[in-house]
This record gives structure tokens, sequence and C-alpha cells, in this order.
């Protein structure tokens, strides 16, 4: 989703582009997809990178799904750890502008708001690959590099299936409710506007370093889908209220609330942090949902977009 937005915002600021995904192609404008190039085959990584020789390089690969860490520990590292350094490397050698992102997940939750220099505490192995990556790559150079942080990402996503109000969507259209805490805290960030920050960054050379990046206001996940049903003018018995302490073990390494202060980064580039409301804006119905969601909504004429 985040590959997918930087993409658009690249070729707006009229950049050559040469896209890469792990495994499948991916479309991303009527003349241009991306090339499979899986990240763990380092000599096919620079080959190509050689080959091409390019001013930038953003990394936006990754396993990011805390789950899917656990489900393979061993791939997700040579994809969240190794392939990060290897590119990190690479720009460095070639004397390209990198630009790598990490998470909010490499802090416990305890202390939040965080600043960019505040010490992590990551709670899960998703998150101890994403710091042990941050050090590695910071470890490559001092300059021509950005290490930018970021959180839950709201947003369209080129299948439909990974933003929050995507699953929401997808679960009511399955005839399944979601369960959403309203004791877990996030500062969410619009997919849209972090790839312009990123991308401004690239334009940028004398901002280096680490850096936090997200929305503007905090909201509890529940909150959050409340506000995306009342945008798509969906009743809001749709989705379940839940506390994090009522559901166990399961959740016991997920942290209850993270949020970031985004100084100095945010006082020092155009783009500017979007609120909730500006953000809930931004999102679409599926494509493959629309039918679903005309005869489910219970208003909706809401969704300006589309009806």
């Amino acid at each position: 989703m985040l590959g997918f937005a930087v993409c658009k915002s690249v070729l707006r600021r009229g950049f050559k582009l040469f896209v890469y995904s792990n495994k499948s192609r991916v479309s991303i404008s009527d003349n241009l997809e991306s090339k499979p190039l899986p990240f763990s085959d380092d000599d096919k990584i620079t080959r190509e990178l050689f080959d091409h020789w390019p001013d930038a390089i953003i990394n936006c690969g990754a396993i990011s799904s805390p789950d899917e860490v656990n489900k393979s520990i061993e791939y997700a590292h040579s994809v969240n750890v190794l392939g990060a350094y290897r590119l990190a490397s690479i720009a460095s050698h070639i004397g390209a502008r990198y630009i790598h992102v990490s998470t909010d997940m490499v802090f416990d939750g305890n202390m939040s708001p965080y600043r960019s220099t505040d010490m992590p505490n990551p709670t899960s192995v998703y998150g101890a690959q994403k710091l042990e990556a941050e050090k590695k790559v910071l470890s490559v150079t001092e300059e021509n590099l950005v290490v930018l942080r970021v959180t839950l990402l709201n947003g369209n996503s080129p299948r439909g299936r990974r933003s929050p109000h995507e699953k929401i969507l997808q679960a009511l259209a399955s005839g399944s409710k979601l369960t959403l805490f309203d004791d877990e805290i996030r500062q969410p960030c619009s997919v849209e506007n972090l790839a312009d920050v990123m991308v401004e960054l690239l334009e940028r050379p004398n901002l280096n370093g680490l850096f936090h990046w997200a929305g503007s206001e905090e909201i509890s996940r529940y909150n959050l889908g409340l506000r995306i049903l009342e945008r798509f003018g969906i009743n809001s018995d749709q989705i379940i209220r839940g506390k994090m302490k009522d559901n166990g073990s399961n959740l016991s390494k997920r942290p209850s609330h993270l949020s970031f202060i985004l100084e100095p980064l945010v006082s020092k580039v155009r783009t500017q942090p979007l609120s909730i409301k500006q953000q809930i804006q931004e999102l679409h119905v599926p494509n493959e949902l629309y039918s679903w969601y005309r005869e489910f909504a219970d208003d909706p004429s809401c969704y300006i977009p589309r009806f």
C-alpha cells in the first residue's frame, strides 16, 4: 500500500521511476508496473541497481504483519533486516539517497508520545527486527540517508484489503463483525501524506538521520472504526467494542498506546500531517465491494465520490 502511494507521488513530481516488488507484478499506471525482484536474492538486487545506478532508493518492502513474522521468522528477517541493510549498502556505494521505512512497533507503548531520540523497547519479533534494521541501516553512513518511523496507515490499497477501513468493509461483506479495542490508542497517518513527505525528503539532502511521521491526532482503534463507518454511512453497531485487557495472551505483546512527537521533522518540511477527518475523507470503497456496499450501507449517499 505504501509502495503504491510512493510511486504515485514520485510520478507526480516528474521523476523517472523503477519499481520492484518482492513477488508478483503490481500495476502502477497504464504504462508502468513493478518488476518482481526477491528481497532475498543478493545478486539480482545488486545487478539490477548497478545497471540503473539510481539517484535515490526508497525501501517500502517489509513483512509488516507481526503474525506473519512469527510464522516465518527467518524469512521475515531476510526481508526486514538483511534486505534493508543490503539496499542501504548499495545506496551508499553508488551515492544514492536512501529512504528506509520503520515502525512505531519498536516501542513498548508505556511512555507515549515518543520522540525519535527515545529509547526503543520492542515487545514483538516484528518490532525487534525493525529495530535491528534501523541500527544496521544507520551504521552504513550518516549522510544521504533517512530512517522514517511511521504509524498505523490509513489509505486505499491496490487490492482493497490492507488498510483499516478496507479490513472493516471486507469483514462486513463476508458477514462478520470486527472487534476493535477502545483501549488501543494509535496516531494514524494518511498513506498518501506519508508518501508525499518521503518524496519531499528525497529533495532535502540536508535532512538525514532518524525521524518520526504520523497524523496530527491520536485515536482508539474503536473510535477510528466508528469514524470509518460514519464516512460510509454504515450504522455504528456493525463493529464490536472491546478491550485489550479482556482478550488474554494473544494481545499480551501488542503495545496499547503508540504515538509520536513529530519534531524536529514537522517544522522542517512543507508537507504537514493530516487530521483524522482529512484522512477519512480520502478513503474509498474497494472496487470489488461497490455492489455489496450499495445494498448494505444505511446511507450510501454519505460516500460522495461514488454516489
